[in-house]
């Protein structure tokens, strides 16, 4: 589990250092200072999408809901454990 601490006040980028592709409604992640690569579902390709211009977090999880028509503070939670995760693997930096 991440130790920062994450509100919907801090901006989320994605870390510089990643190579991405679209595969249909998925994507593919490729750190080239490692050499990991991620897949990301759908959900997550729409979020990493997103992180084209950095976002804030409340941003982001409206814009999230939004598209799925879920509950706000469930997909609230979601999102940042998903972005916590990415922050973790050094997939995205989080200011």
């Amino acid at each position: 589990m991440s130790a920062i601490e994450i509100d919907d006040t801090m901006t989320v980028s994605r870390h510089h250092e990643m190579i991405a592709a679209d595969i249909g409604d998925e994507a593919v992640i490729l750190n080239v200072q490692n050499g990991y690569f991620f897949q990301l579902n759908r959900t997550a390709a729409l979020i990493w999408g997103a992180l084209e211009t950095p976002v804030s977090v409340g941003t982001l999880c409206t814009m999230i809901a939004d598209a799925h028509s879920v509950d706000p503070d469930t997909c609230r939670q979601d999102v940042i454990a998903f972005i916590a995760d990415m922050h973790d693997r050094e997939i995205v930096t989080i200011a």
